[in-house]
């Protein structure tokens, strides 16, 4: 579902990313996992069309993100950002954000979809008409996660999910994306600071380092801490 072959973004003379490669099948959940300013967010942000210098090749779905318009690309793969707040438009009532991408797309059927998408994520039909300055922060991000779902992509990116979120909070948004992942046969991407949650989400992950992979895991070598790299043995130390 997710190819991604020698992969290097500048952003001026920078290199954030620097000949990554990957592989994810279709319903895995893979992980990246490594200090700040390694290269993991701009991986994901380039995957879904977000920024322009890079060099490689990227597929999506059997899509080279290349030369998909950004239209098409939209249907297989969307992204779910790490600050709800921020990601959704404050003077949007939560029907209209959620609506949104289907009403680009001219899609039919629209209001019936988006009640369906607020029972998917567990919020009752009366949010809709709320404001996002009305929800708790983890009620956003279940808003975010539905319209990410509303064009009914195969593919999630999913840039550090819970960390803006209380630790409260955190279990029941993993909880809903591992349920969700299994009832739709969804493929995860995810970024996350917090090994517990990659270790949870995730069946392999990629170690970086300084906008390079060190390394690419299993949960069980993971969890049996069997790396390869000391920079892997330190970062595990470090969190």
């Amino acid at each position: 579902m997710i190819t991604v072959d020698n992969l290097t973004v500048r952003f001026g003379p920078a290199t954030a990313v620097d000949g990554v490669s990957l592989h994810v099948e279709k319903g895995e959940s893979f992980g990246l996992v490594g200090e700040s300013g390694s290269g993991k967010s701009t991986i994901l942000r380039t995957a879904v069309g977000l920024t322009a210098d890079w060099t490689g090749r990227i597929e999506i779905d059997g899509l080279d993100a290349r030369h998909t318009r950004p239209r098409d690309l939209a249907r297989r793969v969307q992204m779910v950002f790490q600050d709800p707040y921020a990601s959704l438009h404050p003077r949007f009532v939560i029907g209209r954000a959620i609506a949104e991408p289907m009403r680009i797309q001219g899609m039919e059927n629209i209001d019936r979809r988006v009640g369906e998408l607020l029972d998917m994520i567990g919020l009752n039909a009366s949010f809709r008409y709320r404001y996002p300055h009305e929800l708790s922060g983890g009620q956003r991000q279940r808003v975010a996660i539905a319209r990410a779902l509303a064009l009914q992509p195969g593919v999630l990116l999913l840039d550090e999910p819970t960390s803006a979120l209380d630790v409260s909070v955190q279990a029941e948004i993993l909880n809903l994306l591992a349920d969700l992942r299994e009832e739709l046969g969804l493929t995860f991407l995810i970024v996350s600071h917090n090994l517990a949650v990659i270790s949870h989400m995730c069946d392999r992950l990629m170690v970086m380092q300084n906008a390079q992979a060190v390394e690419t895991l299993t949960r069980d070598q993971l969890r049996a801490r069997a790396f390869a790299s000391d920079y892997t043995r330190k970062l595990i130390e470090a969190t």
